[in-house]
């Protein structure tokens, strides 16, 4: 499940609280927690929006007022010695559950499938989460309980709604501030080139949050490709122009005035971003990087920038998210001229 929490100076906070719950926001299932200077406020994830003057977080280990748990649901129906392995979080993605199991509790995967639809009954089916697969990064999935069809949902995020299907489509959710950051960034009249757009991750936030112009949504996947279109329907947007292909070959060249390359491993990929530039523009640029080598993304934008006779000038950045031990997602927004 993602637990979503605004991180709110002292001074503010009290302010917030209020203002969370008086629109409903506040999540009445976790505590209010305080991280140094700053008071950390749980909100239900369809509110982010409502806060995005903030900065929004994703919590790991949230600490819950409810006494009901998942370890609770399943005393007695799983050995007592295996309650540490009973996984701590999990995905709600619309009405469809995804959780990690470790090998240890893997015997067990139909009884804790059950347990989570007994704590959540609105949702309807339970996966079990066991990474991606391919170039094109498709989930593996194992039905555990609730509706085997129940595939395909709907989310929403940052006033978005999101239609796919958890066996076809990864949905990525650890970067939901960032994508609000970015449409809020984009001026009236710009063209950006999304060049990795999955669903419409980036591309669709930024039609319905920002008055660009148009927005070029490249993706090599037919199945999110697929889904980016429903959900330019189901949003009702006509700014995007979506485009199925390899972006190495298929991105546009001297059109934009802002580039999203939102893939973690897109390298490769800079001098094309760059080329997609008119004679001066933006890009915000995405890799997992070990902390060994930090400033590998600035050294490669710098490197590519160079190769084609341009200039670049580090505007920001900033980490995303935690990627795995000693590697982070960072975002480097760079101004090429």
């Amino acid at each position: 499940m993602t637990f979503l929490a605004i991180k709110v100076p002292k001074n503010k906070a009290e302010s917030v609280r209020k203002r969370a719950e008086q629109i409903g926001a506040k999540d009445k299932e976790r505590l209010i927690t305080v991280e140094g200077n700053y008071v950390v406020i749980p909100i239900l994830e369809e509110f982010a929006e409502e806060f995005s003057e903030f900065e929004i977080i994703e919590q790991e280990n949230p600490l819950f007022a409810r006494k009901r748990r998942l370890g609770d649901i399943l005393k007695g129906r799983i050995p007592q010695e295996l309650y540490r392995h009973i996984p701590r979080a999990y995905k709600i993605l619309g009405d469809v559950i995804l959780v990690k199991l470790s090998d240890e509790i893997s015997a067990h995967a139909k009884e804790i499938g059950e347990a989570l639809l007994e704590l959540h009954p609105n949702c309807k089916s339970v996966w079990r989460d066991m990474g991606k697969s391919g170039a094109l990064r498709k989930p593996k999935l194992e039905f555990l309980a609730g509706d085997v069809n129940a595939k395909e949902t709907i989310k929403l995020e940052n006033g978005c709604f999101f239609k796919f299907d958890v066996t076809k489509v990864m949905f990525a959710s650890g970067n939901q501030h960032e994508k609000m950051r970015v449409a809020k960034l984009i001026r009236e009249g710009e063209v950006v080139v999304d060049m990795f757009a999955g669903i419409g991750y980036f591309s669709i936030p930024i039609a319905k949050h920002s008055k660009a112009e148009k927005i070029y949504a490249i993706e090599i996947n037919p199945d999110s490709y697929f889904y980016l279109l429903e959900n330019m329907k189901l949003n009702a947007i006509d700014n995007i122009i979506p485009i199925l292909g390899d972006s190495k070959y298929v991105t546009p060249e001297r059109v934009a005035d802002r580039v999203i390359m939102g893939h973690i491993n897109c390298h490769e990929f800079i001098d094309v971003a760059i080329n997609a530039l008119r004679d001066k523009g933006i890009i915000h640029y995405h890799e997992a990087v070990p902390l060994a080598v930090k400033n590998r993304p600035i050294e490669r934008l710098k490197n590519a920038a160079k190769k084609l006779d341009r200039e670049i000038k580090i505007l920001d950045y900033k980490k995303v998210k935690n990627y795995s031990p000693g590697v982070v997602h960072v975002v480097v927004d760079a101004y090429v001229v």
